[in-house]
C-alpha cells in the first residue's frame, strides 16, 4: 500500500539531514546519479532567463545543474512536501548565493504550475506517488505550449525476477518505496500527454531519462 502524505512527510523529516550522504548507496552499486541528473536537465533545453519547476525537489540536489542552465537571470522553483527537506534546499541555495531560487511547500498532486514555466523537472519523485499520471496530465494542460518536461526515474526492468523486485522494495522502504512501485511507469505517461518525446534507459534498464514538449493548442 502506498504511503499517505503524512507518512511521507514524517519519514522524510527523519531523512532530511542524511539524504544527501545517502546518495553514496547509488554510487556504491555503480549508478551515476549525478550524471543522470545532469542529463535530465540537459534535455530540458533551458536558456538563460527561463523559469523551471523542480517537482519533488527534496534537498535541492538538482539546483546546481538548473542554475548553470538558467543562470542568475532565470528562476528556479523547488516544490516539495516536506519542510525539513526544503530547509536543506534553502541552506544549499543560500550557501551558493543563488537569489533566484524559490521554495514552495506543496503536495505535487495539487500544485498549480505557474503560467510562465519554461521547464518542468522531476528526478526520483514521480514514481513515488500513485497518481503520477494525473500530475503529468495536469502539467500538460497547465503549462504553456512549447514548455519542456524532463523526468529521471528508477524503474523495474520487466526481465528481472519479481522476487528481486520485492526485495529491492523492502530495502528502499525507508524512502517510501512500496512493492507496487514496480508497476509504475511515469515515462509512459509522459509519452501520453506530451509530444516530441524521447526516452533513454540507463543502468541496464533500471533507470530511464525521458523528455517531451507541451503540445500546441
Amino acid at each position: 500500500m502506498a504511503w499517505s502524505n503524512a507518512e511521507f512527510r514524517e519519514q522524510y523529516s527523519k531523512l532530511a539531514n542524511i539524504y544527501d550522504p545517502g546518495m553514496w548507496l547509488y554510487r556504491a552499486i555503480g549508478m551515476d546519479i549525478e550524471a543522470y541528473r545532469q542529463a535530465a536537465v540537459d534535455v530540458l533545453l533551458l536558456r538563460p532567463g527561463d523559469t523551471v519547476v523542480d517537482l519533488g525537489c527534496g534537498t535541492g540536489l538538482n539546483f546546481p545543474y538548473l542554475h548553470a542552465a538558467a543562470r542568475e537571470s532565470g528562476r528556479i522553483i523547488g516544490v516539495d512536501l516536506t519542510p525539513a527537506m526544503l530547509e536543506q534546499a534553502e541552506r544549499r541555495a543560500r550557501k551558493a548565493g543563488w537569489a533566484n531560487v524559490e521554495l514552495v511547500e506543496a503536495d505535487m498532486s495539487g500544485y498549480r504550475f505557474p503560467a510562465d514555466t519554461d521547464g518542468l523537472l522531476a528526478t526520483l519523485a514521480l514514481a513515488t506517488v500513485p497518481d503520477y499520471d494525473d500530475i503529468l496530465a495536469r502539467a500538460a494542460s497547465e503549462l504553456p505550449a512549447g514548455a519542456r518536461i524532463a523526468d529521471f526515474e528508477l524503474q523495474w526492468p520487466e526481465r528481472w525476477p519479481t522476487w528481486l523486485a520485492r526485495f529491492a522494495a523492502w530495502l528502499n522502504r525507508p524512502a517510501g518505496v512500496t512493492p507496487d512501485i514496480v508497476h509504475r511507469r511515469p515515462a509512459d505517461a509522459v509519452a501520453r500527454y506530451f509530444v516530441e518525446v524521447e526516452a533513454r534507459e540507463v543502468y541496464f534498464g533500471a533507470g530511464i531519462i525521458c523528455s517531451g514538449t507541451v503540445p500546441g493548442s
